[in-house]
C-alpha cells in the first residue's frame, strides 16, 4: 500500500498509548522510513529516584536529543520518501510543564524555542487518544511490580496533550479513539485506520477504528 498525499505523518499520545508499536506497523505497510523516539535516557533512575536537578538533566537530554534525530529527516536521501515517525517535538514540552521547577521552565523555554523553529514539520499528525483511567490501567499492567506512576500524573499529561492538540492548527490532524484498541494485534483496525489516512485531510477530523 502507498499514500502519495502526505510524505511526512507523525503520530502521538502520551507514553503506553500505543503510538510506538502503530508507527512500526503503518511504516512496514507503507514501505517507509522508521523515525523513533528515544528509549533510553541515563538520568532517568536519577529522576524517578527524585534527585536535585535530575529533572532538569533528563527533559534537557531527551529534548537534545529529539532535536538531533528529527534533523535527520533534512537528509536529500529522504526528500522523495514517505516518513512516518513516533514523536513530535512538541511531545518534550507537554512532559517538561509536568516535570520542570518555574525557573526551570524559564531556561528550558528558551531553548525549545530555538530548537523549535529548525525542526521539519509534518504534513500529516495522528494524535492517539486515551482516557486517563484506560491508560493507567495499561501502563499498570505493562509494569506490574514495577510501576510507581501516579494516577495523578498520567491525568496531568493526558490533560497536557489533550490542550495542545485542542489549539493545535499548524497540519492536518487525525484524532483517534485509542481506547478499545490495540493496532499490533488487530490487522482489521489497521486496514481500517490505513484507508482512513489515505484521504485529503483538512483542519481536525476523528476516527474510532472498526476492531475485530
Amino acid at each position: 500500500m502507498t499514500i502519495k498525499r502526505y510524505r511526512y505523518i507523525a503520530f502521538e499520545g502520551p507514553m503506553a498509548c500505543g503510538k510506538r508499536e502503530l508507527a512500526q506497523h503503518v511504516a512496514k505497510s507503507l514501505n517507509a522510513e522508521l523515525v523513533q523516539d528515544l528509549k533510553e535516557n541515563p538520568f532517568l533512575e536519577s529522576f524517578y529516584k527524585n534527585k536535585g536537578g535530575a529533572a532538569f538533566q533528563a527533559q534537557l537530554f531527551f529534548l537534545l536529543n529529539r532535536y538531533q534525530i528529527l534533523q535527520e529527516l533534512k537528509q536529500p536521501s529522504l526528500f522523495h520518501q514517505t516518513i512516518i515517525s513516533d514523536f513530535m517535538l512538541d511531545k518534550d514540552r507537554i512532559y517538561a510543564y509536568q516535570n520542570l521547577s518555574d525557573s526551570e521552565l524559564m531556561l528550558y523555554e528558551k531553548l525549545f524555542s530555538l530548537l523549535r523553529a529548525d525542526v521539519v514539520e509534518p504534513d500529516l499528525v495522528i494524535y492517539l487518544q486515551m482516557s486517563p483511567d484506560r491508560l493507567y490501567d495499561v501502563m499498570r499492567k505493562r509494569h506490574s511490580g514495577l510501576f510507581t506512576v501516579s494516577d495523578e500524573y498520567v491525568e496531568n499529561v493526558v490533560e497536557g496533550y489533550n490542550r495542545f492538540f485542542f489549539h493545535f492548527n499548524k497540519r492536518p490532524l487525525i484524532i483517534v479513539n485509542a481506547n478499545e484498541v490495540r493496532f499490533d494485534r488487530d490487522r482489521t483496525a489497521l486496514l481500517d485506520l490505513l484507508n482512513f489516512i489515505d484521504r485529503d485531510h483538512r483542519g481536525v477530523t476523528y476516527f474510532t477504528p472498526q476492531t475485530n
